[in-house]
């Protein structure tokens, strides 16, 4: 039997490696795996915020909230918030999910890799949401309060969800995705560790 470390050893080198692969296609394709999680980010936040929310542009991997907040700079001249937001730092789940995938050799990737892209979307609708919102409510606070309403629980709890969806959401979702889609594979896989380990374990000594 072999070793644990052959067996998840063994599916972490797959992993990486088609994963080195999947991140050059996604690179060279930014704009499109950006494009549904900046729309979807975009009208969510037209939906909760109407009064002050005009829309967004989408400028290669850069999507541009735009707002109806005027601000005023040192100099006397006048413009309005257009908040920025690179959004690939949200949208990197696609291809670690589908390295999992392949790692694994799963079957129906055909399917299980589009119902992964649905259930990412949102999560990266949320990174993208509350990043424009972290600029708005925390680092434009002093120009935007009259305009937004916006109070200092508010802020600490964007502060927070911004939290959430830029260091948890973009690896945890993909991988939990994947243990789920894949669970038959990954009960296998704990179970023949575990019993490789205990056979290790048991095994006499060489004289």
């Amino acid at each position: 039997m072999p070793s644990p470390f052959s067996i998840i050893g063994g599916l972490f080198v797959r992993a990486l490696l088609w994963l080195g692969v999947l991140l050059s296609i996604w690179y060279w394709q930014r704009e499109v795996f950006a494009l549904p999680a900046s729309w979807l980010a975009g009208h969510a936040m037209e939906f909760f915020f109407p009064s002050w929310v005009a829309g967004v542009e989408q400028e290669g991997n850069m999507v541009v909230l735009l707002t109806r907040i005027t601000i005023f700079a040192e100099d006397g001249r006048m413009g309005t918030l257009t908040p920025e937001v690179r959004a690939l730092t949200y949208c990197y789940g696609p291809p670690l999910f589908l390295a999992l995938l392949l790692a694994s050799r799963a079957k129906g990737i055909w399917w299980k890799f589009p119902v992964g892209l649905l259930a990412m979307l949102p999560f990266q609708a949320w990174g993208i949401s509350f990043d424009w919102l972290v600029d708005v409510a925390v680092h434009m606070a002093n120009l935007t309060s009259s305009v937004t309403r916006f109070t200092p629980l508010h802020a600490n709890l964007f502060g927070l969800a911004y939290q959430l969806g830029f260091l948890l959401f973009p690896t945890l979702i993909p991988f939990l995705l994947w243990v789920y889609l894949e669970r038959g594979f990954v009960a296998t896989v704990a179970v023949d560790g575990a019993m490789a380990g205990m056979l290790e374990k048991n095994a006499p000594a060489n004289p």
